[in-house]
């Protein structure tokens, strides 16, 4: 059986390395970031079972918008709290970032309050196929990211 990861030693010393590369993102930095992509992960219960559904979205008014079909995002998703998440990861700088928003999804799909009214304006494009007409957002409580990596970290093998 082959071992993945990495000695205590060679832990240790990743673990030091990674605390001087590690830095919390402002919320601006955040919803930057989030505005510069548009393929995230949403994770809520179904059934008590943790899942995370790939979506195409868009942000704004302090909320992430994303389009379902029927199925699982849209029985269990309105009025239930949710996680949302990007990351990247830059090889030649040695870089990476994740960014996550916590809140209560709502289906905005014909709400008629400003906000919604606001939100339907950004409707994302989703590049899977078919046709979803709800329109939801995670309307966010909690925002959060982290920068890390950089000149100095080490990286252990991964056997």
């Amino acid at each position: 059986m082959v071992e993945r990861g990495c000695k205590m030693d060679e832990c240790a010393r990743h673990q030091e390395a990674g605390d001087r590369g590690l830095r919390s993102l402002s919320e601006s930095e955040c919803w930057g970031l989030l505005g510069s992509h548009d393929l995230g992960r949403i994770a809520f219960l179904v059934d008590d079972w943790p899942q995370v559904f790939p979506v195409n979205y868009s942000v704004g008014e302090g909320a992430v918008l994303f389009r379902s079909a029927p199925g699982a995002k849209a029985t269990h998703g309105p009025g239930s709290r949710a996680c949302f998440e990007i990351d990247g990861w830059d090889d030649t700088a040695g870089i990476g970032w994740s960014v996550m928003v916590q809140g209560t999804i709502r289906d905005i799909t014909e709400a008629a309050d400003e906000q919604a009214l606001g939100l339907r304006q950004l409707s994302p494009h989703p590049a899977a196929p078919g046709i979803r007409h709800l329109l939801l957002a995670l309307v966010a409580s909690r925002v959060s990211g982290r920068r890390f990596g950089g000149v100095g970290i080490v990286r252990p093998l991964p056997f």
